[in-house]
């Protein structure tokens, strides 16, 4: 993700930087909306209750809700607020990933199945099939991708697309000038990916090359399982030198050119973003809607009396407690995600183990999904999500014992706890706790302070966890709601004790979690440093799938939480949920994207 992928809407809907990432993975996320966009959004509902029914998909979007005027089949919906960029190279969160993926198409794509998501007949999952390129072959040492690309793909402006435009946008993405948040993403996996981004080779020794205008050859550092995931991922999509370099005001609708599905045309900032069909997509003729508009808010009770009032047709934010109504109206489904909502424990404020540990022993996670998010979140046991797979195919986050990473090792250096029972994990929080303070390594006195981006949700999970470690620990915590653009400065500066965030898995490996914690990752934004850790992530990606290579993971993930470790506080393991109403034929994957492409009015 991952992200979002960086995921930063309401935490019990999607939430993570991607994918993209987080995670989802990339990472989760969804920033800040400045107040035009609430009274935007208010306005809009007023409008619609009074002229528009939630099956009216296919109507245009009143003037009086100071929308865009469109014609012809629109779905208006609403993910997220304003995104940070639309840039793919500097995207890391799921809404800037689904704009993207909208927008352009990569090597490989996500393509829609038969198969229908959950309990929604008219969503249905998608998988991974070559997008641009017509084909593909691998090396017998698995070393080196060909890619051979259509002769059918043209960007928007109608120029072709050249296998040179992929080059360009890989080494972009690696270029340590560029300053992606996804730098290190092709670490150890393509060819010098890590000596340029540690700054000893130029981005042009990226092992990516284009002999011809049709061909695109990548060459691996060493076998990679997920590799083909990696060639549809929203980060690594083909830019136009020529485009990117007029500036950075790029993306704006009057000079982006992409070569996806659609194409934004409007872009009114902190209001809404409209795409409409690239007529040059291969696919052109089989698209579904003449209009896509993505309205701009992370006001909860706006964005769900805009959909109840008719303005919007598809939201994945709104109240908590109205989930179980709109369940039973038949508004709301609850999707696998392969993420997880974690906070971040800063090492260098919170220096002593000892109190990270009791930290997140004293939790209490049953609480948080019972009864604050109340979307069929599942507590988490570890940082890698449940849905990640192991080379036998067993859910990675319960491969070594349904106990989990968190308390595996505890339960080994501390017999006499039970750590199956909340009561257990806070007698031992509290006993790891006073040692710390009997020894001088902590002050009791210290007040923490916990920072999460505006949300209902985030907000009720901070006062929580605020209230457990108050009770359980006797500590003192303040609590700083900020916006998006504040609050993510404070991650990269890490002038933070506690921050939450979410990481929704960019794909089906254990790696995209775990290399979140290596030394120097952009996204360690505790600042936790093991050199072992390191080593291993390292070893791991660079070892075929297989028993040595789960070892690895598995013991890596440990270690994390083991003495000197406690960096984050996994709090619960995703599910998606949104309202949709009168839409069919929508996609989706578990990473967190869903596919508006050929959707059609439900009838």
């Amino acid at each position: 993700m991952k992200k979002l992928t960086a995921l930063l809407l309401a935490g019990a809907m999607v939430v993570s930087l991607t994918a993209c990432g987080g995670g989802s993975g990339s990472g989760e996320s969804a920033s800040s909306a400045a107040s035009a966009a609430s009274s935007a959004v208010s306005e809009a509902s007023s409008a619609a209750s009074e002229a528009a029914s939630t099956s009216e998909a296919s109507e245009p979007v009143s003037e009086a809700a100071e929308g865009p005027v469109t014609e012809g089949f629109t779905i208006n919906a609403c993910i997220a607020s304003e995104p940070e960029t639309i840039d793919p190279a500097l995207i890391s969160s799921v809404d800037g990933s689904a704009y993207t993926q909208h927008q352009f198409e990569n090597l490989m794509k996500y393509a829609m199945t038969d198969e229908q998501v959950a309990d929604d007949p008219h969503m249905k999952m998608t998988e991974i099939v070559p997008g641009q390129a017509a084909s593909y072959t691998v090396s017998d040492d698995l070393m080196t991708y060909t890619f051979t690309l259509r002769d059918d793909i043209f960007w928007s402006d109608g120029e072709p697309v050249k296998a040179q435009d992929f080059v360009y946008a890989w080494q972009r993405v690696v270029n340590p000038d560029t300053a992606s948040e996804y730098g290190y993403f092709l670490n150890d996996i393509v060819k010098n990916a890590t000596a340029i981004q540690n700054g000893e080779m130029d981005a042009t020794e990226l092992g990516i090359s284009a002999p011809d205008d049709k061909t695109v050859v990548i060459e691996l550092e060493s076998p990679c399982a997920y590799f083909l995931e990696i060639c549809a991922f929203a980060s690594l999509m083909p830019e136009r030198q020529d485009v990117v370099e007029k500036g950075a005001n790029w993306t704006d609708p009057e000079n982006i050119v992409v070569n996806g599905p659609y194409k934004v045309t409007e872009w009114v900032h902190d209001s809404y973003i409209v795409m409409q069909p690239n007529e040059y997509y291969y696919d052109y003729e089989n698209l579904g809607p003449d209009n896509i508009v993505w309205w701009l808010s992370d006001s909860e009770t706006n964005i769900l009396q805009s959909y109840q009032g008719g303005t919007y047709q598809f939201i994945e934010s709104f109240p908590t407690d109205m989930i179980e109504s709109l369940q039973a109206s038949g508004d709301c489904f609850i999707n696998p995600y392969v993420g997880t909502y974690y906070l971040y424990l800063n090492c260098e404020k919170i220096t002593d183990w000892r109190v990270r540990a009791a930290m997140v022993l004293s939790v209490d996670r049953d609480h948080i999904v019972e009864d604050v998010t109340q979307g069929g979140q599942v507590p988490a046991t570890g940082l890698v999500a449940s849905g990640i797979l192991d080379s036998t195919g067993k859910d990675f986050a319960y491969g070594v014992s349904e106990l989990g990473a968190v308390y595996n090792w505890l339960s080994q250096q501390y017999p006499d706890y039970d750590l199956t029972t909340y009561s257990g994990k806070c007698e031992l929080a509290q006993d790891l706790y006073q040692e710390a303070v009997d020894e001088g390594a902590w002050d009791p006195n210290t007040t923490v302070v916990y920072n999460f981006n505006t949300s209902d949700t985030h907000k009720a999970i901070a006062e929580a966890c605020g209230h457990d470690w108050k009770d359980v620990l006797g500590m003192d915590i303040t609590l700083e709601n900020q916006e998006w653009a504040t609050y993510t400065n404070g991650l990269g500066e890490h002038t933070f004790g506690v921050a939450r965030l979410g990481w929704i898995a960019d794909y089906n490996d254990p790696v995209t979690y775990l290399e979140l914690f290596v030394t120097g990752n952009s996204y360690n934004y505790g600042l936790y440093s093991n050199t072992e850790y390191d080593e291993a992530i390292k070893t791991a990606k660079a070892t075929l799938a297989g028993d040595e290579r789960d070892s690895l993971l598995y013991s890596a993930e440990e270690d994390m939480f083991a003495e000197g470790g406690f960096p984050v506080c996994p709090i619960y393991y995703y599910t998606n949920i949104y309202c949709a109403n009168g839409l069919d034929n929508m996609g989706y994957t578990p990473m967190g994207y869903f596919f508006f492409w050929y959707a059609t009015p439900a009838e």
